[in-house]
């Protein structure tokens, strides 16, 4: 498995409210979500509460992944893109930046690594659900865009007689790409490269395992299935 999850920032909406729908299992009313979607921070995609299909009944899925059931996820807001190592440096200042590769995803960090970055800014990792459902909506899609596989909407391996090597500049990989570069790839909320690039850490444990941890979305050097949206990775808390 390719040790070089990278992150994505969830922000809880600021609404006592918010709490309140979340325990009644209803979702937020027309009108609250106008005002939720309306302060939506900037880079952010709003992914409003409600019932939505986690996990597939596809023959070929993983067993942590069936079957497809229906969950209440409540209201949260979720970065646009992958954090970027420029983005990165702002908390971090000693952090290098490889050269041209500012706007690319900040990769070799560990899960506290990533949990850190997201609290100084105000934020958390999303839950494993959450970053389910942000990427593939309401209907159970594959994929962010639908439930067709298109190479040409993520950044993948395309073929898989082509090894993927190490870039010489340390803490990426040859392959990887600015972050935002796939447009076509937008889940239904407007997040981007929640199909491949590089994987993103959740909250989540899996099975309860606090030293087995879930990565989410696939990465240059994987293949398709790797990239459904309810496909799992697991790596060690530790890994970078």
């Amino acid at each position: 498995m390719l040790r070089a999850p990278t992150i994505y920032v969830v922000f809880w909406i600021a609404a006592v409210g918010l709490a309140r729908a979340s325990a009644r299992l209803q979702p937020p009313s027309p009108a609250q979500q106008v005002r939720e979607a309306a302060a939506t921070p900037n880079g952010f995609v709003y992914v409003p509460g409600g019932e939505c299909i986690i996990g597939s009944d596809d023959a070929d899925a993983d067993e942590d992944a069936r079957p497809a059931r229906r969950l209440f996820v409540a209201s949260f807001y979720l970065g646009r893109c992958e954090v970027t190592h420029r983005e990165y440096q702002r908390f971090r200042p000693s952090h290098p930046i490889p050269t041209g590769y500012a706007d690319h995803p900040v990769t070799n960090l560990t899960l506290e690594e990533a949990a850190a970055y997201c609290r100084a800014v105000g934020g958390r990792l999303p839950a494993d659900v959450e970053w389910e459902k942000a990427a593939r909506g309401t209907d159970g899609r594959r994929y962010p865009w639908g439930n067709a596989f298109d190479a040409g909407r993520c950044n993948l391996l395309r073929d898989r007689r082509r090894p993927v090597e190490a870039c010489a500049a340390p803490g990426v990989r040859r392959g990887l790409r600015a972050v935002g570069r796939y447009a076509g790839g937008a889940s239904p909320y407007g997040a981007l490269d929640m199909a491949g690039n590089a994987w993103e850490w959740v909250s989540d444990a899996h099975r309860g395992d606090p030293n087995r941890r879930i990565i989410r979305g696939g990465a240059i050097g994987y293949y398709e299935r790797d990239a459904r949206t309810y496909t799992r990775g697991l790596e060690g808390a530790g890994v970078t």
